[in-house]
């Protein structure tokens, strides 16, 4: 069986979240990824705000993230929801976790798709909290997501599904 890589840095980070959505997904890690600010610029389906991995190639900038391997019959999956089609091309990293080097793939908005005027909704920040916090990423890290400007969703069905898969990842 293939297995692949995926660098989850934005409402992915959450087991919880991305095994909702790919069953075979598994937690290796975390890595710090250098070079690199979180800014939730991406233009979303629902004309909010989504996160990108925005690169500034100065080394201080990091952006936390998450480490998983899945089969690679499940990244279908995961290209139907990130895909080019919403607006994110994949990019492939190498990276070092744990001594080890790996190939791995992660979803970096397309530039058509970029607008710095946008902001995320409360639900959409919650889920990247949720993962920060599961993570245990360093606090300046959070309070940077937290101080971040966020509205609420107009669409009171998708805001819902979304509050009540909130409440079940805070259960796990």
């Amino acid at each position: 069986m293939n297995w692949l890589y995926y660098l989850a840095y934005g409402s992915n980070l959450h087991p919880g979240r991305l095994g909702a959505r790919v069953a075979s997904a598994q937690l290796i890690g975390t890595v710090p990824l250098s070079g690199y600010r979180l800014v939730f610029h991406k233009q979303g389906q629902d004309a909010s705000g989504k996160c990108n991995l925005f690169f500034t190639g100065y080394e201080p900038d990091i952006v936390h993230t998450a480490l998983f391997c899945m089969k690679a019959s499940d990244k279908a999956i995961l290209d139907r929801i990130e895909g080019a089609g919403r607006g994110y091309s994949e990019t492939r990293f190498s990276i070092s976790h744990d001594g080890a080097s790996h190939r791995c793939f992660t979803y970096m908005a397309q530039p058509g798709y970029i607008n710095d005027r946008l902001s995320p909704f409360h639900w959409y920040k919650e889920l990247v909290l949720l993962g920060v916090e599961y993570h245990h990423f360093p606090e300046t890290y959070l309070d940077a997501i937290r101080r971040l400007k966020s509205v609420e969703d107009p669409d009171p069905e998708r805001r819902n599904a979304h509050n009540d898969l909130i409440k079940n990842l805070r259960c796990e």
